[in-house]
Order: C-alpha cells, then structure tokens, then sequence
C-alpha cells in the first residue's frame, strides 16, 4: 500500500488557507536590453499562502540560523518554487530575504516547502 501524497499536499494547502495569510514570492529579473546596459530588473510576483513562526531554541544555533531568523511555511500552490535569489512578501508588505529553501516533496507531489527567511 503507497501513501497518498497528493492527499497530503491537499490537506496543507488546506490548513494554510484557513490558518495562513496571503502573500507572495518576488523575483527579480535582469532587463531586456544588452548584457552592457540591460536596463531596469523586472519584479514578478506570485501569490502564495504561507504563515511565519519562530524557530525553536533547539534549531538556533547562531551561525546558520540566527534568533532573528523565521520559519515560513508556504503552499504547495505556489506558481514557482521558491528559491534563495528570491524575496518573501508577507500580508503586511515586510520583505523577507529567502536565506534557505527545504522543500517536503517525498515522491512528486510538493507537500510543503519551508523557507528560512531573514529581515
């Protein structure tokens, strides 16, 4: 008997809409001109449901993870998966910088993905 992941991947997003709160994934990218002058970079956002916790103090250990640091939880639902070159925008409009991207995904279903982010 397998594990239904995509089952899993379904209750999360769930709970994250209920409990969670809107925001999104920002990415920057280069302008269109030439590589000596390629112009102004083009933000894109996608929209994403997330909900932001503290580490643990067991998890801190003041060199990869400060105390200031958080734990945000996103959907699976996202557009793009999130990567360390992109920002996290929250409810409030507070710009994160994504510092570490863990990404629960057993099989090939995203169940979650959990970003280390830092203000």
């Amino acid at each position: 008997m397998t594990f239904d992941y995509a089952r899993a991947a379904q209750t999360a997003q769930r709970l994250l809409q209920t409990f969670g709160a809107t925001g999104a994934i920002r990415r920057q990218s280069p302008g269109t001109g030439p590589s000596y002058d390629p112009g102004e970079p083009t933000l894109t956002d996608y929209p994403c449901t997330l909900a932001l916790t503290k580490f643990s103090n067991r998890e801190i250990d003041g060199a990869r993870i400060l105390a200031t640091d958080r734990k945000a939880l996103v959907s699976p639902a996202v557009e793009e998966e999130p990567t360390t070159s992109d920002l996290l925008v929250t409810a409030s409009g507070e710009k994160l910088t994504i510092v570490n991207v863990m990404v629960l995904r057993p099989e090939t279903a995203t169940v979650l993905y959990q970003l280390q982010v830092r203000a």
